[in-house]
């Protein structure tokens, strides 16, 4: 198990990306900060080899107890195949897990909007 930094690409006013690379199985991302976008929406990505993994996204106040967070249609954020999702929180940091599978690579990158 991994703890993965975060790769912050601010291209645009009002929108961050953030990157996660290469999250294998039971890999954590390190604790996103967001900027000054909050309450903010946004969506999350995750491509590349899942070899059966779950990425799910989560939420903390104070970077050390952490929640998983929903989707806009209130479902847990459970990716286990290339794929999307939008969501909102306020919570002060996010990042991505893993759980399960055997020789994942998945890239999770997460745009954020005020």
């Amino acid at each position: 198990m991994a703890t993965i930094s975060p790769v912050d690409n601010r291209l645009n006013p009002g929108i961050e990306t953030v990157t996660w690379e290469t999250l294998t199985e039971a890999d954590t991302g390190a604790g996103y900060l967001a900027g000054s976008l909050k309450p903010l929406v946004g969506s999350i990505q995750a491509i590349g080899t899942f070899g059966s993994a779950t990425i799910v996204l989560q939420g903390s106040n104070d970077n050390t107890n952490w929640v998983n967070l929903k989707d806009t249609g209130s479902v847990a954020i459970a990716l286990t195949a290339a794929g999307a999702a939008e969501f909102s929180t306020a919570m002060a940091y996010i990042r991505p897990s893993t759980s399960g599978g055997s020789s994942s690579d998945v890239d999770v990158i997460v745009s954020l909007r005020s």
